[in-house]
């Protein structure tokens, strides 16, 4: 068993509210769900903090066609596909990466500076060197 530390958060109360719920319905301790939560984030952000060659998907909602159009064109050396729908009455899109974990960072940034639900959801399971 992998040694544990131990260490106090503080978070809204209607989250933990939320935590609490879901840990009763998953029938597991908030400790097993909160580490898993951790988990997910870090293995979703891994891009961030070791070089690496990568592939996933970034979804995203746009107001902006146009702005995310010029993103699009500016990455289109690691984007390698695209795809966008209107779901009630809102722009839906996911872009397929692949390439450097480093260019694939720079993308995510500047996704996130403009537009709102981005997330990238890695295809590969990456492991981090340091």
């Amino acid at each position: 068993m992998a040694k544990k530390r131990r260490f106090g958060i503080s978070i809204p109360e209607d989250v933990a509210s939320d935590l609490d719920i879901l840990a009763e319905r998953l029938n597991v301790d908030r400790s097993k769900l909160v580490c898993e939560a951790i988990k997910t984030y870090i293995r979703d952000h891994v891009h961030y903090l070791s070089p690496h060659e990568c592939y996933g998907v970034i979804t995203l909602i746009s107001d902006d066609n146009i702005q995310l159009l010029r993103v699009i064109e500016e990455f289109k050396d690691i984007i390698k596909e695209f795809t966008h729908i209107h779901i009630d009455e809102k722009c839906i899109n996911a872009l397929v990466v692949s390439g450097s974990s480093t260019k694939i960072a720079e993308l995510h940034k500047k996704l996130l500076s403009v537009f709102y639900n981005v997330r990238f959801v890695p295809l590969r399971e990456c492991k981090i060197k340091v």
